[in-house]
């Protein structure tokens, strides 16, 4: 197979390899496998749990044995997310891989940068015999963007360090001192049609950024899912319409870039089309600077069900009430995100589901948008469920492992070291929790449009960032 990376770098070929194995999500096995094989291959001391986690021990290297042992823990799998016109298999398909002007991309979709990296600097580092390092516990977890499952199922005796490196979030210069806790609100009610034999249209809206709903949830995208009810519930003020479907979004932390419907109405095709069209004016004003590529289709279809007008309504008015975006910022360090909530995802097949991701830099947050969204539930004749609860990682003042790592910024770069408090989820939290005495710092190289088909890796970020990596483990 054709090689687009350097593999001289193993970082680049351990990066390569895994692009052509499927891990989405939930489909993390044939890479678990892969890794199992490795740790066989090298005679390291490993670990394969009914989760699919591996743990992958190394030996110190010469003249490190008294050293303090370290984590470097990273995640397997990636979000599947690519363009709906791109002919693409995540369960069986590797991705096409393309450099552009230094920076690596996939062909219409997700490049899986997040955190296929932080997999290859450990595998580049296992397999590097000239490496000077403690004792190495690498630990490569799997569900984590879709709640942080691996981690959660790990037990706190397979844990034989006190220190970690997570090389899930950074930006090459930069490390994480904190990170939001959170869950997703299940909502869900039977999706129950009628026969109509009424004229049927689609909605369609797209080309929208997106992006994570925690990095990007204040830089005010726009929500494909709440646009298309607002198109709609324009559209049902003026004229009689009943839903067939709504469809849009995939993954809970991820804002929604495209969202579908098809509807039923006695209203003539041309004063529909003057609604939307109406009301996609405004919207895109409102959206001019965040999103100036969204698109509105409208068009007839077929269908041959639909539900009720009460039914309808409900689902438009809860999707327009439900609190979607940011809701509290820091007073204390600018920019940072301390709550917020994305109506990540609507599916209609045997119930009408919408899942709502909630974050929180306080449980209390996280409590009270919880609290909210099962009040609008009830309201609208909907029922909830709460899922895939994860810790926030708090600030520690003080930490050694940062304060070496702040001296190394400064030796190889010649710059300070950036501390950041980040709004996404990260599985800092989870491990915090089973040891809190554990010290943590975050590495990463720099990477733009994650969870997105626009996602893309800095070449040259990706190359300097190991030897930071290196020359870390070798002042630890």
């Amino acid at each position: 197979m054709e090689t687009i990376l350097n593999h001289a770098f193993a970082h680049q070929k351990y990066f390569e390899e895994m692009t052509r194995i499927p891990h989405g999500s939930f489909h993390e096995e044939a890479y678990s496998a892969y890794l199992e094989e490795f740790a066989k291959a090298h005679q390291f001391t490993y670990e394969r749990d009914e989760m699919n986690n591996v743990i992958i021990c190394k030996p110190a290297s010469k003249g490190y044995e008294e050293h303090e042992p370290i984590i470097l823990q990273a995640h397997m799998d990636m979000v599947c997310e690519k363009h709906r016109d791109v002919d693409f298999d995540f369960a069986k398909d590797a991705l096409k891989l393309k450099l552009e002007d230094g920076y690596l991309m996939a062909e219409g979709t997700t490049l899986g940068a997040d955190d296929g990296v932080g997999v290859a600097y450990m595998l580049a580092l296992l397999d590097d015999q000239e490496a000077k390092h403690p004792m190495l516990e690498c630990i490569f977890t799997v569900q984590e963007e879709v709640g942080l499952f691996g981690a959660l199922a790990l037990k706190k005796e397979q844990l034989h360090a006190n220190r970690m490196i997570n090389l899930d979030d950074g930006g090459e210069t930069a490390t994480c001192i904190s990170s939001a806790g959170g869950m997703n609100v299940i909502f869900t009610r039977p999706n129950l049609q009628v026969p109509m034999q009424e004229k049927a249209y689609r909605l369609d809206v797209k080309g929208l950024k997106g992006g994570h709903s925690g990095g990007e949830i204040d830089k005010e995208r726009g929500n494909a899912n709440r646009l298309l009810a607002r198109i709609l519930y324009a559209v049902n003020a003026k004229f009689d319409m009943q839903l067939h479907m709504m469809d849009g979004g995939d993954k809970d932390n991820a804002i929604p870039r495209e969202a579908s419907a098809v509807f039923f109405s006695d209203a003539p095709f041309i004063k529909l089309e003057k609604t939307v069209r109406e009301m996609t004016a405004v919207i895109k004003k409102e959206l001019e600077f965040s999103d100036a590529n969204m698109e509105v289709a409208f068009y007839e279809t077929s269908a041959k069900t639909a539900m009720s007008i009460e039914d309808s309504e409900n689902l438009l008015k809860l999707m327009l009430s439900v609190p979607d975006g940011l809701h509290h910022h820091s007073m204390s360090i600018e920019g940072l995100s301390t709550a917020s909530s994305n109506l990540a995802v609507i599916h209609c097949d045997e119930e009408v589901m919408l899942n709502v991701s909630l974050r929180g830099a306080l449980e209390s947050y996280v409590d009270d948008l919880a609290i909210t969204m099962d009040i609008l539930a009830e309201a609208f004749g909907f029922e909830t469920k709460h899922e895939a609860r994860y810790p926030a990682w708090s600030y520690d003042e003080k930490s050694e492992l940062r304060e070496v790592m702040k001296r190394v910024c400064k030796d190889i770069y010649g710059k300070e070291l950036t501390l950041l408090a980040v709004h996404g989820g990260l599985e800092c939290g989870v491990f915090k929790a089973l040891n809190p005495n554990m010290e943590i710092v975050t590495m990463g190289p720099l990477m733009e449009d994650i969870h997105t088909p626009q996602e893309r890796l800095d070449m040259d970020s990706f190359d300097r960032t190991y030897i930071f990596l290196k020359t870390f483990l070798e002042n630890l």
